[in-house]
């Protein structure tokens, strides 16, 4: 087997999987279901096959591999982004029960504030809606159809993708006349009893940090980092890490991008990420990397789906280049 002849050399790949959240109700599936890559159930069984066929390492383990240190064989890299509870209440148990380290980049503002990420907020208020079609103005004008369960659900995904993609969009402002629009009212303390069971607390990052879990900055709002003025990249990225070693009481090192975007050539971007202080940036849905040229800025990321089967998550890490 590719994995068996694997664990005898040296590994030339450093594979990393995100997950957000899992496939399990939330309001009555009210929210957005693309951010869930597994169920519990799938979960458990691709930990046990981490277990059993390769090492995981930990952060510190990649931030000792970037200073020179050598990776075990079959290294993988487990994260979860976003700050989902069930990240908590699902994940943290199967990963003690298979002693495994598992790395949780957090949104602070999400925390901070209790109120729900903008694309499960996008989602909820369209699928609330009693209105055939919607138009907006903002940040130009558009016209979009409501009528079936599905043309809803494209209208919130083409919503949330011009959140990730519209450069200096004030966003509230842009939420605000969506809900307008929609006719769907949403006051804080109605967001805050929906964001609570569904977004973890500072206790519950603590219970992270003391399950010898890794706590690492998601950004403070989650805006697309190619999409942020460059004015206000340093309070993004900086005050997210200020935030966690505040709460947290150690120190921040690592930060995921929001939206998973490469940096590519964006040396701004680079140069901002530095002067935060962090050492290892992480992208996604990038691919795989390669051990003798890693960019400790720029680290791809595996992303997972619902359904995918255990044959598929094997291949995909056995020989990534091929089967991702």
């Amino acid at each position: 087997m590719v994995l068996e002849v694997r664990a005898r050399t040296p590994s030339p790949w450093l594979p990393v999987l995100t997950y957000h959240r899992f496939a399990t109700p939330h309001a009555g599936g009210a929210f957005d279901d693309a951010v869930a890559d597994a169920s519990p159930e799938s979960f458990e069984r691709q930990m046990s096959m981490l277990a059993r066929w390769f090492h995981v390492v930990s952060l510190e383990d990649v931030l000792a591999f970037r200073a020179g240190k050598r990776l075990p064989p079959n290294p993988v890299m487990i994260t979860f982004d976003d700050g989902y509870k069930d990240g908590l209440e699902v994940a943290v148990p199967i990963l003690q029960r298979h002693g495994l380290p598992a790395t949780f980049f957090v949104a602070t503002d999400y925390i901070d504030q209790r109120k729900l990420f903008w694309w499960d907020r996008v989602h909820w208020i369209v699928r609330s809606s009693k209105r055939e079609s919607i138009e907006l103005s903002y940040p130009s004008p558009r016209r979009l159809v409501l009528g079936s369960d599905g043309e809803r659900l494209a209208a919130a995904d083409r919503l949330v993708r011009l959140i990730k993609d519209e450069g200096g969009m004030d966003l509230e402002r842009f939420l605000g006349e969506v809900s307008a629009a929609c006719d769907v009212s949403l006051d804080s303390l109605q967001e805050r009893r929906m964001a609570d069971p569904l977004l973890m607390t500072w206790d519950d990052l603590r219970a992270l940090r003391d399950a010898g879990m890794s706590v690492q900055s998601h950004s403070r709002s989650h805006r697309t980092l190619q999409t942020v003025p460059l004015g206000r990249l340093g309070d993004e990225l900086g005050g997210s890490r200020e935030t966690l070693e505040r709460e947290l009481g150690e120190r921040v090192r690592a930060i995921s991008y929001p939206v998973g975007k490469r940096l590519g050539r964006a040396p701004a971007i680079r140069a901002a990420i530095r002067k935060a202080g962090y050492e290892l940036g992480f992208s996604n849905a990038s691919g795989v990397n390669h051990v003798w040229r890693f960019d400790a800025l720029d680290a791809r990321r595996l992303s997972l789906e619902v359904g995918l089967s255990d044959a598929h998550f094997l291949a995909m890490l056995a020989l990534p280049a091929l089967a991702y």
